[in-house]
């Protein structure tokens, strides 16, 4: 599928841009959580990567950059831990907040576009089942780091959950498990027809956009940042997987959520409209 900006896709990328300055500027489409927030930018970044392919994606996710970058400043709804940054380096925060997210666009784009190119039900089925895997996974993680919150305790986690995380051997079986029983629950759902190939697509891109934007954006602030004064007194000297997982946990979940669900159905939603051509092996 070649992406072809005519006056149809420039119209859809302006809204979606319309949109992000939105959601950057005021409330509604930032949701604080301590020093972190979720975001419901990366949804226009994933309809862009369906709707545009991979450059749109790309486009798409440098203006949430720039928009975030600019929150940094105040302008819209202030990001604590980037005024922080800024502070540092206004040079890196720059990085920080728009390389990923552009690079995030530019890969669900590319997501999409192989999927899209698929003509084996079974790579369908399986492609699903490793989404829905990792889907459960973080919803388990985060749910028990919900339950087991204490803001006094190690990684805000009281000393039983710490021990679990901890405990190597027996919280990856467990992972295993998890990842296993959400597998087959996909494999099963798209294989008995519930979901249409392009429903499926629209939903990894959605899951892709959320899951793949938390992983940039917070590799990039423990790469850039982890040898400040700020970052060191957030981690405490431990490991930095797990503080990105704590750390972003329950801020995932809900963005992993939203961007599934609403990309599936808006992306769904415009193909049905033929507002962007469906690609041939999706047509059902």
């Amino acid at each position: 599928m070649k992406t072809k900006f005519n006056t149809r896709s420039m119209v859809l990328l302006g809204l979606l841009t319309a949109i992000v300055v939105v959601f950057s500027l005021t409330p509604i489409g930032s949701i604080p959580v301590g020093p972190l927030v979720i975001t419901l930018n990366i949804i226009p970044i994933a309809i862009a990567a369906i709707a545009l392919g991979p450059i749109g994606g790309a486009i798409m996710g440098a203006i949430f950059g720039i928009f975030s970058f600019l929150q940094c400043f105040g302008i819209g709804v202030l990001s604590t831990m980037g005024a922080a940054t800024l502070e540092i380096s206004p040079v890196l925060t720059f990085i920080q907040r728009v390389i990923p997210r552009t690079l995030d666009g530019f890969l669900v784009g590319l997501i999409f576009l192989g999927i899209s190119k698929l003509k084996s039900l079974r790579a369908y089925y399986i492609i699903t089942g490793i989404v829905t895997g990792a889907f459960s996974l973080a919803l388990f993680l985060s749910v028990m780091l919900l339950i087991c919150y204490d803001k006094n305790g190690k990684y805000s986690m009281n000393e039983k959950m710490y021990s679990l995380m901890t405990s190597h051997g027996l919280i990856a079986y467990i992972c295993i498990c998890i990842f296993l029983l959400g597998f087959t629950i996909g494999y099963m759902i798209v294989s008995s027809k519930k979901l249409t190939k392009l429903q499926v697509a629209c939903a990894i891109s959605g899951f892709s956009a959320a899951i793949l934007n938390t992983i940039f954006f917070m590799s990039a602030l423990v790469l850039l940042f982890g040898n400040t004064d700020y970052m060191r007194e957030k981690m405490a000297g431990r490991n930095p997987l797990l503080y990105i997982v704590v750390s972003v946990g329950i801020n995932a979940l809900f963005e992993m959520v939203l961007s599934t669900v609403l990309t599936t159905f808006i992306g769904n939603a415009l193909f049905k409209a033929k507002l962007i051509q469906t690609p041939e092996n999706l047509k059902d």
